[in-house]
């Protein structure tokens, strides 16, 4: 059927504009990492690449950020990524590895990590929450999993895109310390980090950590007490006219990796080395709950596509990271999505 003139500039109006550089197709819209698929584990906001995308609205948008307590009552508060239908209220994080070693059991958020003989070495897990935070105050109640030299226990708020990012880690060669720190646009400056004696091991029972963040300062929090606050005005950098201060809409994150057996000597000196592993080993990461309060950004409305519109996209990945955690090696998504190629301009 031949479109009139003034019906095509009419759809113009309303139709998304497919992007130049765009590699992916109509049916998998969303371009990560070479990839494009049309599950949340490349649509997902932070995750897709908008730019190499079928068109402007291929990938998801923000979903805002939403206060709130997270109990671990339901194990709908954490599913695997490749099943999420999109809607933030229905599910509090993702569990964004495969194979999946998150889940809920016994009120807990519990993250593992297991031996991998073909890489030897871990294989842990990392769960983002559904919802995005930029500003306000994140607790979360934790005990990690600093029972060995090696084991790294996290909890971020990190912006994949621009690498943006503010932490908690926990290594397993001090299981009495915790270590804060943040980067600004993935600038990767170590003298940053400032370590904190909680003194009692962090594996053996519960805590409660806190991040406070606002557009002029962050403030690090352990069982409510201020233990480092940074000023935004003391980050300026003359070279570069710029404050390095992360100011970027990211996600709260949980993660359990292998430092010790990463294979990057720096990295194991900090975390600790070799990690023990036998074929039985498994660490375990316990969170209690996550309390959310929001100061920008606020949302609580549904931004992918409905349970019957996602239910038949499915995919897995072995992760941005080999080990399963937020520290490791490279890794890629497998099988189900498509290898990108340019598509043919009509």
């Amino acid at each position: 059927m031949r479109i009139t003139s003034a019906l095509a500039s009419a759809v113009a109006l309303i139709a998304p504009a497919v992007l130049a550089q765009s590699q992916c197709s109509q049916w998998s819209p969303c371009y990560r990492e070479g990839y494009c698929d049309s599950s949340a584990m490349f649509c997902l906001w932070g995750l897709c690449d908008e730019s190499k995308s079928y068109n402007s609205t291929s990938c998801w948008k923000p979903e805002g950020c939403a206060s709130q307590t997270v109990t671990f009552d339901s194990t709908n508060d954490v599913v695997p990524i490749n099943s999420y239908s999109g809607n933030p209220n229905a599910n509090a994080f993702l569990s964004v590895f495969d194979p999946n070693y998150a889940s809920v059991a016994n009120g807990n958020l519990v993250l593992q990590m297991k031996y991998d003989a073909s890489a030897n070495k871990g294989f842990g897990a990392t769960v983002d929450a559904s919802h995005t935070f930029q500003y306000g105050k994140v607790t979360a109640r934790v005990k990690t999993a600093s029972v060995a030299p090696g084991v790294v226990s996290s909890f971020i708020v990190r912006n994949d895109q621009t690498g943006d990012e503010i932490d908690f880690e926990w290594v397993g060669k001090v299981p009495s310390q915790v270590q804060t720190n943040y980067y600004y646009r993935d600038v990767l400056d170590y003298t940053k980090m400032v370590a904190y004696d909680v003194k009692a091991d962090t594996s053996a029972d519960y805590h409660d950590y806190t991040i406070e963040w606002t557009e002029n300062s962050i403030v690090w929090s352990v069982d409510a007490q201020p233990i480092r606050t940074l000023q935004r005005s003391s980050t300026f950098n003359s070279t570069g006219n710029t404050y390095m201060y992360p100011s970027t809409m990211g996600r709260i994150a949980f993660s359990i990796w292998d430092g010790g057996n990463s294979g990057a000597q720096g990295t194991q000196e900090w975390a600790g080395y070799p990690t023990p592993w036998s074929a039985s080993t498994v660490y375990s990461m316990y969170v209690d709950s996550v309390n959310i309060e929001c100061s920008g950004n606020s949302s609580s409305t549904p931004t992918g596509p409905s349970a019957s519109e996602s239910a038949g996209a499915s995919a897995t990945e072995s992760g941005n990271n080999s080990d399963g955690g937020s520290g490791g090696n490279g890794g890629s998504p497998t099988s189900t999505p498509q290898k990108c190629i340019p598509r043919p301009v009509y």
